[in-house]
Order: structure tokens, then C-alpha cells, then sequence
């Protein structure tokens, strides 16, 4: 019988909350395997039931590991019934908790990392500058349904999405604030979750695996805005230094000003409270009201 090399191991965002350094150091265990590419967004695509086999290859080295990790900070980004900031597609794609269900089973185990929905906008909106999306005089409160900037930050809701598919017992939610803070405490409570000896960690963090995208942005904040230090000086020496900044565009970079930081509280106040409500942990970590400071 052939060797099953399917994922049974999800980190599923959210996007520009840590899942980069998440995946990283759990892929230091022996016993979980992780391609050189971390995010496959294998079911974020609309036939992704076509591309089976492409999926499946990158995992043939890994088989005989306990756990094969897919780090994908795309799933998260799941269908709401709130269409105030994105635009839904022509047409509609296969739900991506019931994807991954239907391929990998009901027992396969979902990680969720997040990370206050203001401040992480305000990163994603970094990110879209880094990929060539935006330039210079674009603004988050100008892009409220462009690239999920907003819309991933209503958490509730797309977790919510995986708990109507998958058990309480497969899925943890955990938090960057907290997670940033105590990562060796969190990594050997996910490992004892899993099943798997925390000691045995090889020491192999961060082989092979990028740095988070935006790791090496010198963001400053001049008492009124965020800016990029060293301005159109910095795109083009991280153009020139680093392959993953080939796309940003060769212009003065964007800032992000008070009127953004208000757009985001405004929009995430009721999402605050309701994530306060499933997760009363959020109340000592996410600020209702966080400035451009705060970031």
C-alpha cells in the first residue's frame, strides 16, 4: 500500500501574525516535516482538486514524519456573510475548511496564530507594498476591500468557518502578543498536543526556512505617521540586497497615518469584543483603541 504523504497538519494564519516564525521552529521537531516552501496556498485555489498530484510531491520526502505541516497563512481567509470589505468572487470557490477536510480527513490538526486585526492590517498593508501592489499615495482606509487588509481581521467569523468542520479537540488558537513572549512554553505545549516529545527538537531553527517578509522594513514612527526610515533609500537597497523584495515598486513608499489607525478601530470595535468574549485572553493584549505607536 502506498505510503500516505498527505498534510495532516495546518498553521492557517493569520497572514502577518508570526506564522512564518510559528512554522519555523515546529519544523524543527523530527517527527514534522515542512517543504522548503512554506506557503503552498495549495487550497486557496478554485480547482485545487486538479493540482492533487504537484501537492502531494512535495511531501514524498517527508513521509515517514509523524506530522506533514502545510504553513499556509491564506486559509484563514475564509467567506463571510459581511461583504462590506471584499468582493466576493464571479464565482464561488470550494470553502477552505471543507477542502481541507474533505482531502485530509477530520483529524487533521489546525493552528491558528493571530494578532490584534489593527496592527496586522497596518503589517499587510506593508506586505502589499513589498509584492508591488501599491504605491506610493495609497492608504489603508482608501483600500477597505482590497487584498483582505481588512476583512481577514474579522476573526470570529473565520474561525467560526473551522469550528463548523473540524472538533475542538484538532484546532488551537493562539496569539502573537503572547506567543512572541514565551515561544519555547507554546512550542512544547503544541508538541505535547501533538503527541510528540518537546525535547527532541533538533537544533535547526530557521534552516532553510525565510525570515517573515517583512522582517527587514525599518519602519519609524515621526509622531504622527508610520514612515519607511531612509524612505525610497531602503526600497531600493533591499531591491538590490534581498530576492523577495524584487516586486516593490521603485517609488517613495507609502506611510500610514492617524486617519487609518481610526478607519481600522472603528471597523474592528464590535470584532474586539466578540473575540474578548470567546477568548476573555484578548482583553489583556488587544487594546480597543491602539495607536500608530503601539505598531
Amino acid at each position: 500500500m502506498p505510503l500516505d504523504v498527505r498534510p495532516n497538519l495546518i498553521i492557517a494564519g493569520a497572514q502577518k501574525a508570526g506564522t512564518t516564525t510559528l512554522a519555523t521552529r515546529l519544523a524543527a521537531h523530527p517527527q514534522i516535516f515542512m517543504p522548503p516552501e512554506k506557503e503552498l496556498n495549495f487550497f486557496t485555489k478554485e480547482r485545487w482538486y486538479l493540482e492533487i498530484e504537484a501537492y502531494l510531491q512535495r511531501y514524498v520526502s517527508g513521509g515517514e514524519a509523524v506530522y506533514r505541516l502545510d504553513a499556509t497563512p491564506g486559509y484563514l481567509w475564509t467567506e463571510r456573510e459581511d461583504t462590506r470589505f471584499y468582493v466576493p468572487a464571479k464565482r464561488a470557490k470550494p470553502p477552505i475548511p471543507e477542502s481541507i477536510k474533505s482531502f485530509l480527513g477530520s483529524r487533521t490538526k489546525i493552528l491558528v496564530i493571530l494578532r490584534h486585526p489593527s496592527l496586522r492590517a497596518i503589517s499587510g498593508f506593508f506586505h502589499q507594498f513589498r509584492m508591488g501592489r501599491i504605491g506610493t499615495a495609497d492608504r489603508i482606509r482608501n483600500l477597505p476591500k482590497k487584498f483582505g487588509l481588512v476583512d481577514i481581521g474579522f476573526y470570529s467569523d473565520h474561525i467560526a468557518n473551522y469550528r463548523k468542520v473540524f472538533s475542538e479537540d484538532n484546532m488551537r488558537v493562539f496569539f502573537l502578543e503572547k506567543y512572541g513572549k514565551n515561544k519555547s512554553a507554546y512550542d512544547r505545549e503544541i508538541f505535547q498536543w501533538l503527541g510528540l516529545d518537546p525535547d527532541a527538537v533538533a537544533d535547526r531553527v530557521g534552516k532553510n526556512i525565510k525570515e517573515d517578509s517583512n522582517a527587514n522594513f525599518r519602519i519609524g514612527y515621526d509622531g504622527r505617521s508610520l514612515i519607511f526610515q531612509d524612505g525610497i533609500d531602503q526600497v531600493l537597497r533591499l531591491k538590490m540586497q534581498d530576492n523577495r523584495y524584487k516586486k516593490m515598486l521603485e517609488v517613495d513608499p507609502p506611510i500610514v497615518e492617524p486617519e487609518d489607525i481610526e478607519f481600522l478601530n472603528s471597523v474592528y470595535q464590535k470584532e474586539i469584543s466578540q473575540m474578548r468574549n470567546l477568548y476573555p485572553e484578548t482583553a489583556e493584549i488587544w487594546d480597543m483603541n491602539p495607536t500608530l505607536a503601539d505598531y
